[in-house]
Formats: C-alpha cells, sequence, structure tokens
C-alpha cells in the first residue's frame, strides 16, 4: 500500500481538503491518505490556531466515513511549543507506521518547498505530490528557479490532475455557515471555535 502524508493545521479541515484527498487517491499515484494535524507548523508559530485535540477531532468528523484515509496525532509526539518540521514529521511516520509515505501538499507549498528545513533531503528521499492551487501556477520554469534538473523533473511528476480550490480554512473560519458538513458546523458551534 502506498501512503501519502497530508499534514496541515486543518484550522478548520474543509471540503476543499477533502477533495484535495480524493483527487490524490483518485490519481492512482497513493492507496491511503494520513491526515497529519500540525501541532505548531514554523510557518504560523504567531498565529492563533484552535486547540490541537479540536482540529484532529475536527478532522475524523470529515473523513469518518472515508475507507482509505486516517488522521494522525503523530505531531504530539513533539514538545509543545517546538516547530514541527515536515522532515522530522516524515521520520516520525516512518517509524511509527513502519513505512516511507508521499508527502501531499498543496502548489502554493512546492512553490516554496526550497524554503523548507532540508529541502533538498525531502525532495531526495521522497516522492512529492502536489495538488494544483488558484494563482500557483507550477512549471518547469518555476521550478529551475530553485530546483536542479533532476529535481525540477521529480517535482514536475509529481503534480496531480484535478481542479483548482479556492476554498480557505481562514475563509470558513470568518464564515463558518459555509462549511458543508453539518457534523463539522455543529462541532466548531458546539465548542465556539472560530468566534
Amino acid at each position: 500500500m502506498r501512503s501519502a502524508f497530508f499534514g496541515g493545521s486543518f484550522d478548520p479541515p474543509h471540503a476543499g481538503h477533502l477533495a484535495v484527498a480524493r483527487g490524490a487517491l483518485a490519481s492512482g499515484k497513493c492507496d491511503f491518505i494520513r491526515w497529519v494535524v500540525g501541532r505548531t507548523p514554523p510557518h504560523k508559530l504567531a498565529a492563533k490556531r484552535a486547540p490541537f485535540a479540536d482540529r484532529l477531532a475536527m478532522v475524523e468528523l470529515l473523513i469518518g466515513n472515508e475507507q482509505a484515509m486516517a488522521s494522525s496525532d503523530l505531531e504530539l509526539e513533539f514538545p509543545q511549543g517546538t516547530p514541527s518540521y515536515t522532515i522530522d514529521a516524515l521520520a516520525l511516520y516512518e517509524t511509527r507506521y513502519g513505512e516511507r509515505p508521499a508527502l501531499l501538499i498543496g502548489a502554493d507549498s512546492l512553490l516554496e518547498l526550497h524554503t523548507w528545513r532540508e529541502a533538498y533531503r525531502l525532495v531526495c528521499e521522497y516522492e512529492i505530490l502536489t495538488y494544483p492551487r488558484p494563482g500557483c501556477r507550477v512549471t518547469e520554469i518555476s521550478l529551475a528557479a530553485n530546483w536542479g534538473e533532476r529535481e525540477v523533473e521529480k517535482l514536475l511528476a509529481g503534480v496531480l490532475p484535478g481542479e483548482l480550490f479556492d476554498v480557505s480554512s481562514t475563509k470558513l473560519r470568518k464564515k463558518t455557515s459555509e462549511e458543508e458538513n453539518s457534523a463539522l458546523r455543529d462541532y466548531i458551534a458546539a465548542h465556539r471555535l472560530y468566534r
């Protein structure tokens, strides 16, 4: 089984995230998606987030009926307040689940991947699956500015076909009534999140 590591703040998780995961499965490039809820994303250290337990519970509600998906509390193993870098989370994933996953990211993240901790090692050691995002055009030229020819070829091979998703957690926090999943909407209301 080929699994994919789908990491994120998921604050809150939403229909766009679910569509991305389904699209990755439909591409045939992976057979299983593990949603890894970020504890302390390094690029969002100062951001206020819903508590980790709530974000994990919301992911579980969102993917509850999906046979080829599961949530993970993997990042609880990182000390509270310490940035959780993807390269470290992937190593921990391999130890916990006994397999090397592909990394599922958005096109916006792919275009910034060269700034991530141990980015070259990430690209060399892991398959990177990338879903399209509006305003993020991934091309050989855009990648060649930061990567060598071999890395560009590998990264382009991981770009998934599919539609662009213009749904963001930020927008949903501002207008939670638009959340399509009623169980999530009820959870958000009951726990008084994003007020």
